[in-house]
């Protein structure tokens, strides 16, 4: 869930820029096509909303041209407390749009193709049960639950005691299918995701108390779902997916980028932008180890950044 600004002209597309990786980044970003048609900015929002898991230049700040979409996953995994904002004003404020969001961004097809590339090479990897942190309409989650894992790596574990996963089966190198679960607190979401995607796992629940065992994950995707948490909450989201990472598994974060911490009005309510070096250090003191960083700028949007980290295995 996020919100961003769009180019001058919000019905011409500018090309969007290339990544520019701190790591070699092999996507190759070509021009976004336009945003659905009718849908509008939030009212008195100032700011284009953008929903996780959707990623294309939204459109001017201030602007009240149709609502385009630029980042992440969903909801924002029952995101915390960020300039006076608290996780239950969070989902309420997600709540009360849901429909709406689900009918104008929960697709595929308004993904930014960095970010398409970038997820795909960041499963591709992955090895073990994976968690979509904060779903929203659930189309990632779908996406990864079509997206096969190589030979050698391991399918699907039992279930938790906690509820969730409870570890992994090793497989015999055949290739198989993610098993991926998309978690959401908003339970419209939860509902319209299990409703479009039958056959996938989706269930409300909680970046800060998430329901799988120590060890028995092998990624967690957090694609803009943090964005709501303040500085001071979002260590404890952190800690528990390094808890439920295995060794090496690995998260893949997508946030706000900007040479300074600081929140900014979104569209639906506060959320932050942060330097990448900051948000690593954050995730390097969760227990995690940062693999590789990713920043994108779009003409006239706000900078977008990745981390892919690793979970260290203790010596």
């Amino acid at each position: 869930m996020s919100a961003t600004a769009a180019a001058a002209d919000p019905c011409r597309r500018q090309p969007a820029r290339a990544a520019a990786p701190r790591r070699p980044d092999p996507t190759n970003p070509r021009a976004p096509s336009r945003a659905p048609r009718g849908v509008r900015g939030f009212a008195g929002s100032g700011q284009r909303a953008m929903m996780v898991g959707v990623q294309r230049p939204p459109s001017e700040p201030g602007s009240d041209a149709e609502l385009d979409v630029d980042a992440g996953a969903g909801a924002g995994a029952d995101a915390g407390a960020g300039a006076g904002v608290d996780a239950v004003a969070v989902r309420a404020a997600y709540s009360s749009r849901a429909t709406e969001y689900a009918a104008a961004l929960g697709s595929m097809s308004a993904v930014h193709p960095a970010d398409l590339g970038l997820v795909s090479r960041w499963a591709d990897e992955l090895d073990g049960p994976v968690l979509d942190l904060g779903c929203g309409p659930g189309h990632w989650t779908a996406f990864l639950a079509k997206h096969s894992w190589r030979d050698g790596h391991s399918e699907p574990g039992a279930h938790s005691e906690r509820g969730g996963h409870s570890g992994l089966a090793e497989h015999d190198g055949a290739h198989g299918r993610l098993d991926v679960t998309g978690v959401d607190p908003v339970p419209a979401f939860v509902e319209h995701a299990s409703r479009m995607n039958p056959g996938v796992r989706y269930e409300t629940g909680s970046a800060e108390d998430l329901r799988a065992d120590d060890a028995s994950l092998g990624g967690v995707l957090a694609w803009y779902s943090l964005i709501h948490h303040s500085p001071d909450a979002i260590d404890g989201p952190l800690r528990e997916v390094a808890r439920v990472l295995r060794p090496g598994g690995r998260l893949l974060v997508g946030f706000f980028e900007a040479e300074a911490l600081g929140p900014f009005d979104h569209a639906v309510v506060t959320a932050w932008r942060w330097p990448v070096d900051e948000l690593a250090a954050r995730l390097e003191a969760a227990g995690l180890t940062v693999l590789e960083t990713t920043t994108r700028i779009d003409p006239g949007s706000r900078p977008h950044g990745a981390l892919i980290a690793e979970h260290r295995v203790a010596r």
